[in-house]
């Protein structure tokens, strides 16, 4: 008797613990998350000789910041769309002519974390944290 009372209480907590870890997509990602300011976070081990921060406007304009060790800081004036909620396109506007763009695929998109990959090379992921700053 006390051992089907054990195998059922391991049971229950085997289901409870099985269903508050699976996760939805769907909590990573949340458009309205990516107005603000992000600074690229590198891997462990990565020596980095400056940084990059994009601040994203609910206008549609971003900014890219650059700092560089050796170049200094740098702004690049940019603008950006959601294709699809999912595809980020950063371009830069011309007057007359087809803009210059990258695409990226959004990984993830939380309230404190971003991750990017390259559309055409999945192998390129950028990852971001969210600064407390506006440029």
């Amino acid at each position: 008797m006390k051992t089907m009372k054990l195998w059922r209480i391991a049971f229950v907590m085997l289901a409870a613990f099985s269903l508050a870890s699976c996760s939805n997509d769907d909590e990573d990602f949340d458009a309205n998350n990516l107005v603000g300011t992000w600074q690229k976070v590198y891997d462990k081990g990565v020596v980095s000789e400056g940084n990059v921060e994009y601040t994203f406007s609910a206008n549609g304009d971003c900014d890219i910041y650059v700092y560089d060790v050796f170049a200094g800081d740098t702004i690049i004036h940019r603008g950006y769309m959601l294709k699809d909620n999912r595809q980020l396109i950063i371009y830069e506007p011309m007057y007359g002519g087809t803009p210059e763009s990258q695409t990226w695929n959004i990984r993830k998109l939380g309230n404190s974390t971003m991750s990017w990959e390259m559309a055409d090379r999945p192998d390129i992921i950028y990852n971001f944290e969210r600064t407390a700053h506006q440029r």
